[in-house]
């Protein structure tokens, strides 16, 4: 342990014992600096003006007790650690002086080693105190920095009150700087105490220190999920954090993605790859129904792996706004019977389900990107028949508007619960995540929709009561051919 320019104050009225010592010590501890006082007076006056590293004194001195001195060094220099000088008989009094604050004591005859060794430990633990002290004090004078950072910050003493509380802790937990200060930090965020103990405390500010740990807290009902971390100070921890609740919510829906896709993707390689097998196999015979049977459930399976395929790149192509639309003249009627007739065809072994079609009478021409505004109704087509699973009529109706056209697809079926009803059109997100009513999807359906009606200037929305069906509406501008040109455009 290097004590290097160490400075402490002997007190003894024992002048033999005052020429001792320093130079045992000088021996043993290289640069300290030794003062000496043969009275408890002088002492006290020397210790009220020098902030010594250590005192050592003996612990009965003419004029004063030994625990009036110490209790004067206490007042004086509270954080200067005291060592007692103890002789035969004193061992009582110095247990005293121990629960009154004293570092330690030494015994007479005193073991050389043992004060040695003692007297290191004291004048260490006052410079990591004084060390402490910088820090606490670099955080108060930068206290109006941390009012503008944009991570949470919160001080909380040794008593468990909360002693410091940022603009930006009041942003992101709605708790106000007069309703946390000098309150219990378990009063204030109710749910500290189930994750205080997980919270990474590093001993001091280091660049390098633990990583902060990602945690939930619940507050007022409502789970925020924060990436916090803190740092020890003399007086207690500060706690730096930041709102990371959208960003797992992000990582959970991506997490649910890869399920839900390895899902759907496993079911038609699984039949793709048995009705192959079944078609390699010499050791039976294959009738030509059979054999046809096989291959329209290897090429219908095909086809749902490429949907698949095709609405994971597009999503991907609708994030980067690299996406290219086509402008150009659309007939309203010929797309949306050519619509229905494709989604009939697809839906041809449930009689169940009647999909109709109305209003295309009366639709004129719209410019537009044609084959995307066909893939947002088969979309919602295939939605709507898809949440229908107790059959009933999906509908397909256009009207005319004064400035555009409008598209409203609905069903009978299972409807959105109203909590829902904004979510639906986020990347990934299902209303049937487990699968549990058997309708499949990867959760990118609407969110495509959504956005390919937005590159189109228009927009979708949505009217649904659970259990009662839901209606979904799409809005496109009508663009007149001398407005806009029919080239190909760049969206982003």
């Amino acid at each position: 342990m290097d004590v290097t320019g160490g400075h402490i104050l002997i007190v003894d009225d024992d002048r033999a014992l005052l020429e001792a010592l320093p130079r045992t010590l000088k021996l043993r501890l290289d640069g300290i600096r030794i003062e000496t006082s043969d009275n408890a007076a002088e002492a006290l006056e020397r210790i009220r003006e020098t902030d010594y590293d250590a005192v050592v004194t003996d612990i009965k001195m003419p004029g004063l007790d030994g625990l009036e001195v110490l209790r004067e060094i206490k007042m004086l220099r509270p954080k200067t650690p005291t060592l007692l000088i103890t002789g035969h008989g004193e061992h009582d009094l110095a247990v005293q002086a121990l629960r009154g604050g004293a570092y330690d004591f030494v015994q007479k005859p005193i073991d050389r080693d043992y004060f040695v060794a003692s007297l290191e430990r004291a004048i260490e633990l006052r410079r990591l105190e004084r060390r402490v002290d910088e820090q606490r004090l670099a955080l108060e004078r930068h206290a109006r920095v941390l009012e503008h950072v944009d991570d949470g910050i919160f001080l909380v003493d040794d008593e468990g009150a909360i002693q410091h509380w940022n603009p930006a802790a009041r942003a992101v937990t709605g708790i106000a700087a007069e309703d946390a200060l000098g309150r219990p930090v378990g009063e204030v965020l109710s749910g500290w105490s189930a994750v205080a103990g997980l919270i990474p405390v590093a001993g001091n500010p280091d660049p390098a220190g633990p990583e902060p740990k990602t945690l939930p807290l619940e507050l007022e009902g409502k789970e925020l999920w924060l990436s916090i971390s803190g740092v020890r100070f003399v007086d207690g921890i500060v706690y730096a954090f930041r709102n990371v609740t959208e960003q797992r919510a992000l990582d959970e829906l991506k997490g649910e993605f890869v399920a839900t896709v390895s899902h759907e993707l496993r079911t038609p390689l699984a039949a793709i790859y048995g009705s192959a097998q079944t078609l390699q196999r010499e050791d039976v015979t294959l009738d030509s129904e059979t054999r046809a049977r096989l291959l329209e459930v290897i090429t219908a399976e095909s086809e749902r792996l490429t949907r698949i395929a095709s609405d994971i790149l597009l999503a991907n192509t609708l994030s980067s706004g690299r996406l290219r639309l086509d402008h150009r003249r659309v007939d309203l009627a010929e797309l949306a019977n050519d619509v229905v007739e494709q989604v009939r065809a697809a839906f041809a072994e449930r009689p169940e389900i009647s999909v109709e079609l109305s209003g295309a009478e009366v639709a004129g021409e719209i410019v537009a990107d044609g084959d995307r505004l066909r893939q947002i109704l088969i979309n919602l087509l295939d939605n709507a028949v898809k949440y229908s699973p107790g059959g009933g009529r999906v509908r397909l109706e256009l009207e005319m508007r004064a400035n555009g056209i409008r598209f409203a697809v609905s069903d009978e079926g299972l409807g959105i619960p109203a909590g829902e009803q904004q979510q639906i059109f986020g990347k990934f997100y299902r209303v049937d995540p487990s699968l549990s009513r058997g309708v499949r999807g990867t959760g990118l359906g609407l969110y495509i929709c959504r956005e390919l009606a937005r590159r189109m200037q228009g927009h979708v929305s949505v009217k649904s009561r659970e259990g009662e069906g839901s209606t979904f509406y799409v809005d496109l501008p009508v663009v007149r051919p001398v407005e806009q040109s029919e080239r190909a455009a760049v969206i982003s």
